[in-house]
């Protein structure tokens, strides 16, 4: 059918119809735009039909099926035929420069990345394109295009953003392959990817690795502040960032420490356990943090040896944030690793499809760094962020506290460094 007749009968037709309609217009005006190029070129090198010069270099052949590569498809199309004629005398076919063009597999590139990063395998591509694009092809423009994304993440200068806060945690790819991830808090409330170290294991080495990165591209906290980091509770990480930032201000999660304490208590203390630490959560300020934290110890000492000394282990660094003094509007994106929690899980959604991980090349710098920048698309501001400001006057040492001191009747809890820094730099 004829595209003039096409449109007429758009107006009448079922929506079913209109899409067939609307599909077929649409190739047939690619396929037009196509032939149009083929003939403007044509007509460059041949001059005007029926117009043919005798000594000529080129002449017209005539015309065959053609087709052409667009959009993830392959459409058919009339392509007209050259012949030139060389300095022996001799005629040879010629291929239009923007037939070439037409005809590259990498026309459909993008197409295959996107369905590619959406979970579609390589050995499908095949089929979704018509027989267009094959695995290896796939595979190849897949490499490409995630090879790239590496740079791009970690060329990113980070002396732009203004960052208060550090999130780090690691994502286990397999027995030998894990990833170490940094997300960055700016002074707004806005979460950014900074970068990731793949590596054998959550260890020092790695961690060190990513933080001299981190600091080479800019990152640090604010002048005059300290950096307020939220870990999990990972030595390595820990040690790392007191390498980097000593005066930083550690806030260990209180999700993963209140999951690790259940499994040293009986099932019937659970319930009073989760009252406890809900109201850790949700205390604010200095002394409201110290005394849910005197609760929950007063609740372990009886009943556990081995849980009161692994919160001991943990000491104040579980209230830094109480420490601070303030809102507890805040209590919810930095008193535990949940926003970089959820960029791990959504990473794991990425990569799903990938079901071994070769070290030996950059295969897992690859595909994290490709997962994270699509991540990162769906980041929303912290909770809280319009207290932000009385959290920077904090780090500052702008808000003044008491001294640490012990919760009478109690053993005395650990202090970290970063905590007696506070304390010291609050009351000369």
């Amino acid at each position: 059918m004829k595209n003039n007749a096409q449109k007429p009968l758009a107006a009448q037709a079922v929506p079913t119809q209109n899409r067939e309609i609307f599909m077929t217009l649409l190739r047939d005006s690619l396929r037009t735009t196509a032939e149009e190029m083929l003939r403007e070129e044509v007509e460059q090198l041949c001059g005007r039909s029926h117009w043919p010069e005798p000594a000529a270099e080129y002449r017209r052949a005539g015309s065959e099926s053609g087709a052409c590569y667009a959009g993830g498809r392959r459409e058919v199309l009339l392509r007209p035929r050259v012949r030139r004629r060389g300095s022996n005398g001799i005629e040879r076919e010629h291929v239009l420069t923007s037939y070439q063009a037409m005809r590259a597999p990498g026309n459909n590139a993008s197409a295959v990345v996107k369905a590619l990063g959406a979970g579609m395998s390589t050995r499908s591509q095949e089929w979704a394109s018509e027989g267009v694009m094959s695995k290896t092809a796939a595979s190849r423009h897949w490499i490409e295009a995630t090879a790239a994304n590496i740079a791009r993440l970690r060329e990113r200068d980070l002396r732009g953003s203004r960052f208060f806060g550090l999130m780090l945690d690691g994502v286990v790819l397999a027995a030998d392959a894990v990833v170490v991830v940094a997300i960055g808090l700016t002074e707004d409330g806005h979460k950014h990817v900074l970068d990731f170290e793949p590596g054998a294991s959550e260890n020092a080495a790695v961690t060190a690795a990513l933080i001299a990165r981190l600091q080479s591209r800019g990152f640090g906290p604010l002048a005059g502040c300290r950096l307020f980091v939220v870990l999990d509770g990972s030595a390595p990480l820990h040690s790392a960032v007191i390498a980097a930032w000593p005066d930083a201000l550690i806030q260990r999660c209180l999700v993963h420490k209140e999951r690790n304490l259940y499994g040293y208590l009986r099932h019937g203390d659970h319930a009073e356990a989760s009252r406890l630490w809900r109201r850790l959560r949700l205390a604010q300020g200095e002394e409201a943090g110290r005394e849910a934290l005197a609760e929950l110890r007063n609740f372990l000492a009886p009943r556990n040896a081995a849980a009161l000394t692994s919160l001991e282990e943990a000491g104040e660094e579980l209230i830094t944030l109480h420490l601070l003094n303030v809102p507890s509007s805040l209590n919810l994106s930095l008193l535990s690793t949940n926003a970089i929690e959820n960029v791990m899980r959504n990473y794991r959604n990425q990569t799903a499809k990938v079901t071994r991980w070769q070290t030996a090349t950059n295969q897992i710098s690859r595909w994290s760094a490709t997962a994270l920048l699509r991540v990162e698309e769906g980041f929303r501001r912290i909770k809280g962020y319009a207290d932000l400001p009385k959290l920077l006057v904090a780090l500052a040492g702008g808000n003044k506290q008491n001294p640490i001191h012990e919760v009478e009747g109690l053993p005395p809890l650990h202090t970290s460094p970063s905590l007696l820094t506070l304390a010291q730099s609050s009351n000369p």
